[in-house]
């Protein structure tokens, strides 16, 4: 990113030009439950990710209150993103997958880029229990999957809204050497995976990914 304010906010305005290939597809979605709100000023309570129900709650927090480091601290050093096929086929230029360095971009030109990001909205629902992944020998972690609904709205400047509807899989495990202050097991996401939505919606729109989503902020100074 470059350091001058007048180079950034021009590179932003580019950015969001050579986005209007997807908002297209980023329409208003269909809804099945409303995020809590939070007062104006009131503190936000995060939770130790003692559990993987923490992980996830902290992750939709540190979303809807533009949150870079408590987003950051929701995912492993390991940690792969992979957008959905078609996500893929329908846009050429986003990679296959990235990692956790990625993710920071990504959300730092999110949550941090000159204000352009006014207000996110996220309702995550989980979809049936838990999946139990043993590893591939006895001494590998054992990993969960978790498979959630989802409605992530963001409202932006100009009253541009993105809206992503397609739901994701999160692969959660338990940090090998992270534990917390009283020595107890911290969770961590190690592997994020949108799937393709199935059927309609019964609204005449176009719902789109979390992927999609986010490739729109992966490189503002993109031509």
């Amino acid at each position: 990113m470059k350091s001058t304010t007048g180079h950034r906010t021009a590179s932003l305005a580019a950015g969001v030009a050579a986005a209007v290939i997807l908002a297209a597809c980023l329409l208003a979605g269909c809804s099945s439950s409303t995020a809590p709100e939070f007062p104006p000023g009131s503190a936000v309570h995060y939770f130790a990710r003692t559990e993987a129900d923490s992980v996830m709650a902290n992750l939709r927090l540190a979303y809807e209150n533009q949150h870079l480091t408590r987003y950051m601290d929701c995912l492993a050093e390991d940690f792969t993103f992979y957008p959905s096929e078609r996500t893929l086929a329908e846009n050429e230029w986003i990679p296959e997958s990235w990692g956790r360095a990625t993710e920071h971009q990504i959300h730092n030109n999110m949550f941090e880029y000159s204000g352009f990001v006014r207000e996110i909205v996220l309702a995550l629902l989980q979809e049936g229990e838990p999946v139990e992944v043993p590893g591939p020998t006895p001494a590998d972690p054992v990993t969960y999957e978790y498979t959630f609904g989802v409605d992530l709205r963001v409202d932006c400047q100009d009253s541009l809204q993105y809206v992503a509807t397609a739901p994701s899989l999160f692969v959660l495990r338990i940090h090998s050497d992270e534990v917390g202050p009283a020595g107890e097991p911290l969770w961590e996401i190690i592997q994020w995976f949108d799937l393709d939505e199935e059927g309609a919606c019964g609204r005449p729109v176009m719902p789109t990914s979390w992927g999609e989503l986010k490739a729109i902020f992966l490189d503002i100074d993109r031509d």
